[in-house]
């Protein structure tokens, strides 16, 4: 991989949390995972239970997002598992062992923070949260764009991307019920409240993507509306009915326990107001539930057809009937 600049290697250094993206048969399974930049490489783990980690092994294309202060940086790239339990991956890690030891050790180190929130909780910890269930990944960054959140451009990239934005012609506003208005997700959802900042994860025709947007609620709709600026839609060339998630999620500093959020999943539509012929004012009203716009926004429409929430070491998933 070549052209990672020091300013998005910053983003990468210094970012908390990486919206980390694999391709499932329900669209992108996106979640926040710890994570550490070595060298050129993001390092995780997960799970090896987990539908990212199953996912992966079909299809070994990932995608995330790390955002530090006003920028952000979306990449994509290929995973390497290392597992202790699967003989199909030691090979790999003989051929990687010093690259494999020395971003062990600075994964450690750079989320030391939350290993002393796990040795808070330990009585409370599940199997999969323990280390004997738990498996290291790699992503080796194959392109990457930086991002500046506040002024909604693209301000370097490398590797290939899209570079247009689609969407529909036509806006009517849709009806339905709201899945996310249910059981357990319901309780998740009522404490993250009814617009806020989040992740959307694509599928685009450059592969897999993961975006910052601004999210409302609409209820009466059954819908999710996310909004981005333009530009950084393009990157994705999504075309006017991608498969897509959208994260809505509240973090904690060093507590995994206190972690909350849902992932929702489903086919969007898109909007680009300046094209759109018929319900504009619609739309941008409807837009206007995120908060101020950018000067040159996308609008992306999720009705989620299945939801995955998580609360500290719970979890559950919730399916439109």
């Amino acid at each position: 991989m070549s052209g990672l600049s020091e300013a998005a290697r910053e983003v990468l250094e210094n970012g908390r949390l990486c919206y980390l993206s694999a391709t499932t048969a329900h669209g992108p399974h996106l979640t926040p995972v710890v994570f550490v930049l070595n060298g050129e490489t993001v390092w995780a783990t997960t799970a090896r239970s987990t539908a990212k980690a199953r996912a992966w092994k079909s299809d070994p294309t990932a995608a995330g997002l790390v955002q530090h202060g006003e920028h952000a940086v979306a990449f994509r790239g290929r995973v390497t598992s290392y597992d202790a339990l699967d003989p199909g991956t030691w090979r790999s890690a003989i051929g990687r062992a010093p690259d494999l030891m020395r971003a062990a050790a600075r994964f450690t180190l750079k989320n030391a923070r939350y290993f002393a929130g796990y040795a808070r909780d330990v009585r409370r910890l599940p199997l999969s949260w323990s280390p004997p269930a738990r498996m290291m990944l790699a992503v080796d960054i194959e392109a990457g764009v930086l991002l500046d959140v506040d002024a909604g451009t693209v301000e370097d990239r490398w590797g290939r991307w899209g570079t247009r934005a689609t969407g529909r012609p036509a806006f009517r506003p849709s009806r339905g019920s709201d899945l996310s208005g249910r059981g357990t997700v319901r309780d998740v959802r009522r404490t993250l409240g009814s617009s806020g900042q989040g992740a959307l994860g694509l599928l685009g025709s450059v592969g897999p993507v993961v975006l910052p947007v601004a999210w409302a609620r609409a209820a009466s709709e059954g819908a999710y509306y996310a909004v981005l600026p333009r530009p950084f839609l393009a990157v994705a060339g999504a075309g006017s009915s991608p498969a897509a998630a959208l994260v809505l999620d509240r973090t904690s500093t060093w507590r995994a326990a206190r972690m909350l959020g849902v992932l929702l999943q489903g086919n969007a539509d898109v909007f680009i107001p300046r094209t759109v012929r018929s319900g504009r004012a619609a739309l941008l009203r409807a837009a206007a539930r995120t908060g101020a716009p950018p000067s040159d926004p996308a609008v992306v429409r999720l009705r989620p057809q299945r939801a995955v929430w998580w609360k500290g070491w719970a979890s559950g998933t919730v399916r439109r009937r």
